[in-house]
């Protein structure tokens, strides 16, 4: 009999989006035949809602980065919001009843927090025993995530996982998987077949340039300070995800002369393919990004984290050797010459990715299922 698999996530463009197909290809890879629902579950409880958060995310992260800083993981701003969180999940019962009624799931996987809560609350309010994984997709724990229904927590590092056991989670529940991405990409591509069709030399430096989903962060500047350097002649990819405008400004400069050697991307599905063939990665500091950056052992610079959880993310990424923050952005070319100018410190680098990565995340995830369902 099939198993059927619940995975919640919040926003399709998102690392949690991103994740959560992950954990649907591990499935597969497990089981080989499984029935999955993904769901954006703010959309399916509250799609008014959910529009209206995500547009003021987006707005505070733009405008008031630092006071998502102040607010992430923040005791206060979780005491005052309690009784928020909890009658909003209260009313998203219902909903969530007839969603376990209709489809009946052997096993549920959250890759935010937020479904997480709504799904404990179900399990608590009806007495369900249904495996529920809490999987982590930043470096940065936060109490959001902390209930008795959750079965097991997927986490990225030890370190991770050490604020959650501090804060009462037994260890048996943790599982150091890392972060889930696509199991493709333990698959090494064909570097040449995709440095011919970008018209692209396999003598050259490639950079690629990246603002994660959204096309956020300090993309423009990191892309001119990259052109200034005529001497070392870097062939850029730059992803400017869904930000249109971004996207119109770069392709305008990958058509003049400056440009020759740049070629521009809006949202993509085939990011391993360009990894593939970069040796350095410039990009915010998301997890998902990163986690896949590491499974490419390609060396990281970090340009514009989001106070809160990209600075937790950078700070790991940069105390453990796979990643330089760059504050300057104009400065990115100075900073990624002396990187190439150190072949030492470039090995290193990708040394310290190697050992961080983990490309078998969405896989050993889903194993989870094995053993409970």
């Amino acid at each position: 009999m099939k198993k059927n698999v619940l995975i919640c996530y919040i926003s399709k463009y998102s690392g949690h989006f991103h994740a959560a197909e992950a954990i649907e290809k591990g499935l597969a890879e497990v089981w080989g035949d499984v029935n999955v629902k993904k769901i954006d579950a703010l959309e399916y409880t509250n799609p008014i809602l959910g529009k209206v958060i995500n547009k003021a995310y987006l707005e505070v992260i733009k405008k008031k980065p630092q006071l998502w800083g102040e607010m992430y993981d923040n005791p206060s701003v979780m005491k005052k919001t309690a009784k928020a969180r909890e009658a909003l999940n209260r009313s998203n019962l219902t909903k969530i009843k007839k969603l376990f009624d209709e489809f009946s799931p052997d096993a549920v996987f959250c890759t935010q927090a937020f479904p997480c809560s709504m799904i404990a609350d179900y399990k608590r309010a009806y007495g369900k025993k249904t495996l529920l994984v809490g999987v982590l997709t930043d470096y940065a724990p936060h109490s959001y995530w902390l209930f008795d229904e959750v079965d097991y927590y997927v986490m990225p590092s030890e370190e991770t996982a050490k604020v959650f056991t501090e804060r009462g989670v037994p260890g048996e529940k943790i599982k150091l998987y890392g972060i889930p991405i696509d199991p493709g990409i333990r698959i090494e591509k064909e570097r040449d077949k995709i440095r011919e069709n970008l018209n692209f030399s396999a003598e050259k430096p490639t950079i690629l340039v990246m603002g994660g989903s959204q096309g956020l962060g300090s993309v423009e500047d990191v892309v001119g300070s990259l052109l200034q350097d005529t001497e070392h002649n870097y062939q850029l990819l730059v992803v400017s995800g869904t930000n249109k405008k971004l996207c119109s400004r770069l392709t305008k400069i990958a058509r003049s002369e400056i440009g020759r050697n740049m070629r521009v991307f809006s949202y993509v599905e085939n990011v391993d393919e360009l990894m593939e063939i970069s040796d350095v990665i410039i990009t915010k500091a998301g997890g998902l990004t990163t986690a896949e950056a590491l499974a490419k052992r390609l060396p990281i610079l970090i340009v514009s984290p989001i106070p809160g959880h990209e600075r937790m993310n950078t700070d790991f990424l940069v105390k453990n050797g796979a990643a330089i923050e760059i504050s300057v952005f104009l400065d990115t070319h100075k900073i990624l010459n002396e990187l190439f100018d150190s072949e030492d410190r470039m090995k290193k680098m990708r040394a310290c990715a190697e050992v961080l990565s983990k490309p078998n995340s969405a896989v050993d995830t889903a194993k989870l299922t094995r053993r409970d369902c």
